[in-house]
């Protein structure tokens, strides 16, 4: 039984370490290096990007924003983020966009303010973690893996230093 709840205890350890370093490696190693990372929620957001995919982006200046550019843009009210193709663009700072080539341009211009980056890399699946990360569930799941790991360690340890103790 000791040894089993070791080893639970060193699998439950590694496992909290290895989604620990795995999330903070989405978080933060893509700004660290210059990048801004979005998760692709679904393909209308993203023209022939997969669902999933991590998208790394790079600020962009207007005068060199080309037609069929993929951007990032940020909603100014909500903040929410979104994938879009260049379409056309116009002097007054103003880009007609569309979900893909094929598709007809959204009904409104966005205005080049909007534009957090130009779409550089595009890393299929990786996403996936990062989103399912942002819903309760997954946050809940977290919680409990560290939480669990926790009581495993205090249990160990208390269960070690009773064996040391002499009665």
């Amino acid at each position: 039984m000791k040894k089993a709840s070791k080893w639970f205890g060193r699998i439950l350890f590694w496992l909290v370490c290895i989604v620990s370093i795995f999330c903070v490696c989405l978080s933060f190693l893509p700004r660290a290096i210059g990048f801004t990372a979005v998760s692709v929620r679904d393909t209308s957001m993203a023209p022939g990007i997969p669902k999933g995919a991590l998208v790394l982006t790079v600020p962009v200046e207007f005068d060199s924003i080309q037609e069929k550019d993929v951007l990032l843009f940020a909603d100014p009210d909500s903040g929410q983020r979104f994938l879009r193709i260049v379409v056309e663009i116009w002097p007054e700072q103003q880009l007609v966009t569309a979900a893909s080539t094929t598709s007809r341009p959204d009904p409104m211009t966005t205005a080049y303010r909007c534009v957090v980056g130009r779409a550089v890399r595009c890393i299929p699946v990786i996403g996936y973690p990062a989103l399912w990360l942002q819903t309760v569930l997954g946050k809940v799941i977290l919680a409990l893996l560290y939480i669990i790991w926790i009581a495993v360690e205090i249990e160990l340890r208390s269960a070690s230093k009773r064996r040391e103790t002499p009665t």
